[in-house]
């Protein structure tokens, strides 16, 4: 314990046993101008005197001291917790907003690859689509960042280890599609790619669907619909021919994931207040 904390702590444990300083001088053997000077914080004692002087008190020093450090590790627990509340609490309020903005990019993209699929893009459509696409690979990590930050707070590895994977493989299915925009590939490559994402992303999916699943008893039932619909999803994606089933869905899955990211975000901010 430092100055002056410990001078007032022992003023405190003096004026407990109803002792002036003179009193305590003649049980301690301690120079009464030591004895001020310690309680007005002035000097650090050796851990020698201060041992004499609370054992004239009637303290056990070792006893004392580590109850002390006990309290102040304590209180370094609780302003951690308070901070890393406050710092998941702005991931998670970023992410739901992120994940709205994400779903709207996405409607975008949509109509994106259906003119794409239809006909060849001119070079402004083109420069629109690679914006639209490194736009929403932001965003999406924002989105993400925040189901991560759900998985580590309810200690949930399943969501955490699936929502890295799901950022890892988005990515670069987004590189490949703007790559396939800028230098076209053969069709029948391209479709091959594709056929390797949609599995990769649906083995994925099912462990990101069962992370949300156990997400049921502390979210409650967006967690539970957004597992199944996540399952779907994966499931769609894994078939290849069905995945554009899986399109459908993640319109409905990804609005109860925004809810999850809100849901959580305001029982910290509840939390935080009640500290």
């Amino acid at each position: 314990m430092k100055q002056p904390a410990l001078g007032k702590k022992i003023a405190e444990l003096r004026q407990q046993k109803n002792l002036t300083q003179d009193e305590l001088v003649e049980k301690c053997n301690v120079n009464v101008r030591t004895i001020q000077r310690i309680e007005a914080g002035e000097v650090t004692p050796r851990n020698s005197t201060l041992k004499i002087i609370t054992e004239a008190l009637g303290e056990d020093f070792n006893q004392l001291f580590e109850e002390e450090k006990s309290t102040l590790l304590e209180s370094a627990f609780v302003l951690n917790e308070v901070k890393e509340n406050k710092r998941t609490k702005n991931i998670l309020q970023t992410a739901w907003i992120a994940g709205i903005i994400y779903f709207v990019l996405g409607l975008v993209e949509g109509g994106m690859e259906f003119l794409l699929f239809d006909e060849t893009l001119n070079t402004n459509q083109k420069v629109f689509y690679v914006l639209v696409k490194l736009a929403i690979i932001i965003w999406y990590f924002f989105f993400m960042r925040g189901l991560v930050a759900v998985g580590k707070l309810y200690n949930n590895y399943m969501l955490r280890i699936s929502s890295y994977l799901s950022i890892a493989v988005y990515v670069i299915i987004i590189g490949i599609d703007i790559f396939h925009v800028l230098l076209p590939m053969a069709d029948e490559l391209y479709l091959f790619i594709q056929g390797g994402a949609s599995i990769t992303v649906g083995a994925i999916g099912l462990i990101f669907g069962v992370g949300l699943l156990r997400l049921n008893r502390t979210i409650g039932t967006a967690a539970l619909f957004a597992g199944i619909l996540e399952l779907m999803i994966a499931f769609f994606f894994i078939t290849v021919v069905l995945f554009f089933l899986s399109l459908l869905l993640l319109i409905p899955a990804v609005l109860l994931e925004v809810v999850i990211l809100y849901k959580v975000a305001e029982r910290l901010s509840e939390n935080s207040k009640s500290v």
